[in-house]
């Protein structure tokens, strides 16, 4: 995909998109107390190291920066961190204009953009696969998605039934963090048909899936 200044929302865009709305963080401050001007920090902050360099490969691919993975702090459970964190207005303004994903803390906000939900199959497709390499993982004894956002919970339930793939939406109450939480979980059955439609990239992740499946 060849550097512009102008982003438009592709398959490539579309999962960047998922993957910021399932691990990243789109700035909503200014740059500093002195300097009251638009921060276009974007950051994307996962476990998996090799899979991130993918991801900022992809993402040089569309916008010049020359940010570079590095490492972040360790987890409460013993796990290695890495964000990628970059600054890009029209990366920026993609995401939070074109998009409309909100700035700043989202958890509970967040949605499938409309711009996505009225595009092609491929470019539904492919933020779905996004959104799944970085937030989704194993859900009791199949693989799903977690989220604080009911929005984000019944688009995700919507766009898989557009899909044809079955699957359970639950919510539940975390006593720990006192808060309602939306999950999505497939259908064992369906499982295959999940892996087979989604595009995924996350190789670690895949490993995983395919050792317990």
């Amino acid at each position: 995909m060849a550097k512009s200044n102008i982003i438009t929302l592709k398959k490539e865009t579309a999962y960047l998109a998922g993957v910021i709305i399932g691990d990243g963080h789109i700035s909503g401050s200014s740059k500093s107390k002195s300097d009251n001007s638009r921060d276009y920090r974007i950051i994307i902050d996962i476990t998996d190291k090799d899979y991130l360099r993918l991801l900022s490969g992809m993402i040089k691919s569309i916008i010049s920066t020359k940010s570079v993975p590095k490492s972040s702090k360790i987890t409460d459970d013993h796990k290695q961190r890495y964000y990628f964190q970059f600054r890009n207005k029209s990366f920026f303004g993609f995401l939070t204009k074109t998009l409309g994903i909100p700035k700043g803390a989202k958890s509970s906000k967040v949605q499938i953009p409309d711009k996505i939900k009225r595009a092609s199959k491929a470019v539904k497709i492919s933020f779905l696969a996004g959104l799944f390499d970085t937030d989704g993982g194993f859900r009791g004894n199949s693989l799903g998605f977690t989220t604080a956002s009911q929005m984000l919970r019944d688009d995700v339930s919507s766009l898989l039934q557009e899909l044809s793939i079955a699957h359970f939406s639950e919510e539940w109450n975390n006593k720990k963090y006192n808060r309602i939480y939306y999950g999505i979980r497939i259908r064992k059955s369906n499982i295959v048909n999940f892996l087979n439609i989604l595009p995924l990239r996350n190789k670690e992740k895949l490993i995983r899936i395919n050792n317990r499946f």
